[in-house]
Formats: structure tokens, C-alpha cells, sequence
């Protein structure tokens, strides 16, 4: 998720195989996934608090994977495939995709932001073929990796704070561009994701629902459907609004059924209990078009409330929908830090959402974990 999402939403204030499930599902593994920083992730190790993840997130910025400047857009090597130490922190905590995928064990999920928040006219530049030197990049990248890789191409496609992904037509054109370059390129280690924003707040901006439909490149081109989901899952907006927006529940129940149509399982690519601070034990407002201004009526909550109000419902989400969800990405870090983030929190209250300083959410977490890896 980008700064300007919240800052755009806190300043406003045919055919398939029908209900049959993901194809290949009866050998698929479920997945755990930690993320979404080098930080975050090497401090989640280090505490020893939780179970060894199946691979780590990080973030790359496309138009920048052949720019020394931009720090090669977090990718890790240079133009000639030479690992290098930068790590490029955007405010959202460090990042280097090569120690990301060689420092940890198991495979990367890879969010590639296409947006034209920064470049403008980017998607139709792709098509037209003037970013195919960054698309040989990105695969030369993956052919050093040994393990999987889960690349959500313009991750969170119909958030409003993602410009350019507006126009639909140029979004899927775009995205297939990049998987035909990855393709011819060989790079046989590479599943794409196409990830839904899935959040109210950005359906309450906006006006109301958009079919997401739109946006799909097609069976051919995906391997999984994601979802992100940050808010309670039933949860509404506390003060007064224009109209009633779905809940997470209902949004991503949405990807749900159109992945059970396609036959694809389902990834949630970015969770983290939104409004909560893990260490301190407190809850406060995100944003004043939901529930107040952000960071503010901070309310005191035990380890045993925050469990049964975002843990809990998520794990039966994960377990009641077991037959199309196979991975999740949680993240693990203190947002309330990062100077994206933090104070005076204009992208939002997000808090602090490491397991590891708290024993018994870590404890429940691990063994919920355990038993949804372990669900045939």
C-alpha cells in the first residue's frame, strides 16, 4: 500500500472450471510469507518468536530497474547483473531485492509498481515497448534466484492512489507486455499474481464498487488472484458517511468467487491488523473519513482482545475459504517509525504490528499458522 493512498483518501477525508477450485490444488502447499521490509523481516528472524516463513516480500519500482540513480529500483544489481549493498529505504523501511531472496530461506513475493504516480504516461510506455530493457533486467534478476518467485504486477490495481490504473485497457495491456518480455526471457521461476486492493475506505472515495473484472489479463496470464486486508473483516465505517460501503469481507469475497470461476488459488498479499499498536496494547483511529482523526481516541486493548478482533477472524477466513487461499503475506513491522508512516501519520495510522513483542499474539499466531499450513 502507497503513501498516496492514504494521503489521497485521508485529504478528501466465461468459461472455466466453475466452484472446481485452483487447478493443481491437490498438490499445492499453503504458504507464509513475512514481509515487508529487510528491516522488518531480519528483526522477525532474530526474535526466533514465530514460525520459519516460507519466503519474505519485498517492493520494486519498475521504471527504475536500470537506473543507477533510483538505486535500481531496489532490485539489488546492477545493469550487469553485479549484486550491490544499497539498500533504498522510500520511507517505508530498507530494501534490496537480491538480500531479500539470499539472506532468507524459501521464495520472494515481489510487489512491481507500474504506477504513473512518478512517471508519467508509464503504462503506455511499457506497451509500446520503451521499458523492454527493464523487463530483461528483471528476469536476468530471477534467473540468479533459486527460489520461487510471486510477482504481483501493479499490486492493489483498483486503489485510487495508484494513478494510471484508472484506464483499465492500458493496465492490462501493460501487464501483459511485461509477462510475454518475462517469458521470452526464459524465466520459468516467476508466478504472477494479480492483486485487488479489496479496501472500503477506497470504495467509499470513490463512490462505489467498480467490477474488478475489468482489470484481468487473463487466465493465460495469471497464476494467482490476491487480496490485501488491513481492516476487521466486518468492519464498518464509525462515522458518518455518504454511503454505506461493503466490508473486507464482502470485497474480497468477490476475488474469491471470480478465482473459484478462473480455477486459480488465491493469495492475500498484504495483511497486518490496521489501528493496532502490538506493543503498547492500544487501538486508535486510522483516519477521520472512517472512524476519527488518525492516531487519535487511543483505547487500551489486551493481547486476548486484539486476537479475537483481527487474528481470530482472519484464521477462520483462511480455514472456512480453505479450498481457494493458499498464501498469506503478513506484515510484520512498526509502521509507527517509518517516516511514511509515522507521525503526523498524513498516509494514516497503521501502528505496530510485530508478533514478537507480544508473547501470547506470537504464540496463537504461530500454532494458527501451523494448523493452516498443515490443512490438507
Amino acid at each position: 500500500m502507497s503513501r498516496r493512498l492514504c494521503v489521497l483518501l485521508l485529504g478528501l477525508v466465461t468459461a472455466g472450471a466453475a466452484c472446481a477450485g485452483p487447478a493443481g490444488a491437490e498438490e499445492r502447499q499453503r504458504l507464509f510469507i513475512i514481509g515487508q521490509d529487510l528491516g522488518s523481516v531480519r528483526d522477525y528472524v532474530a526474535s526466533g518468536c514465530c514460525p520459519r516463513a516460507d519466503g519474505n516480500t519485498m517492493y520494486l519500482n519498475f521504471y527504475g530497474l536500470t537506473s543507477k540513480e533510483s538505486g535500481f529500483g531496489g532490485l539489488g544489481i546492477d545493469r550487469d547483473g553485479n549484486p550491490i549493498d544499497r539498500e533504498v529505504d522510500r520511507g517505508a523501511g530498507p530494501g534490496n531485492a537480491w538480500k531479500s531472496a539470499t539472506e532468507f530461506e524459501g521464495g520472494l513475493a515481489i510487489g512491481l509498481s507500474i504506477t504513473e504516480n512518478d512517471n508519467p504516461d508509464g503504462l503506455a510506455r511499457i506497451i509500446a515497448g520503451e521499458f523492454d530493457q527493464n523487463i530483461r533486467q528483471l528476469a536476468r534478476f530471477f534467473s540468479m534466484i533459486d527460489g520461487a518467485i510471486y510477482l504481483r504486477i501493479g499490486y492493489e490495481f483498483d486503489g485510487g492512489w495508484n494513478q494510471g490504473y484508472e484506464d483499465s485497457g492500458k493496465y492490462v495491456a501493460a501487464w501483459r507486455r511485461i509477462v510475454d518480455g518475462l517469458r521470452a526471457e526464459n524465466a520459468d521461476n516467476v508466478q504472477f499474481v494479480w492483486q485487488s486492493a479489496a479496501f472500503p475506505l477506497d470504495i467509499l472515495n470513490d463512490g462505489g464498487y467498480t467490477d474488478i473484472r475489468q482489470w484481468y489479463p487473463g487466465d493465460e496470464y495469471v497464476d494467482w488472484m490476491g487480496v490485501s486486508l488491513f481492516l476487521l473483516l466486518d468492519e464498518e465505517p464509525v462515522v458518518e458517511t455518504k454511503f454505506q460501503p461493503p466490508t473486507a469481507r464482502q470485497l474480497i469475497e468477490k476475488v474469491l468467487d471470480l478465482a473459484r470461476e478462473r480455477g486459480k488459488p488465491v493469495f492475500i498479499g498484504e495483511a497486518s491488523p490496521q489501528g493496532y499498536d502490538l506493543a503498547r496494547g492500544t487501538n486508535a483511529n486510522i483516519g477521520y473519513q472512517w472512524d476519527g482523526p488518525q492516531g487519535k481516541d487511543r483505547r487500551t486493548v489486551s493481547p486476548e482482545v486484539i486476537w479475537d478482533e483481527w487474528f481470530a477472524p482472519l484464521f477462520d477466513f483462511l480455514e472456512d475459504n480453505r479450498d481457494v487461499i493458499y498464501a498469506l503475506a503478513y506484515i510484520n513491522c512498526n509502521w509507527d517509525v517509518q517516516e511514511m508512516w509515522g507521525p503526523p501519520y498524513a498516509g494514516g495510522y497503521w501502528g505496530d504490528t510485530r508478533l514478537q513483542v507480544s508473547p501470547l499474539l506470537a504464540k496463537r499466531f504461530s500454532e494458527a499458522i501451523e494448523r493452516w499450513r498443515a490443512m490438507p
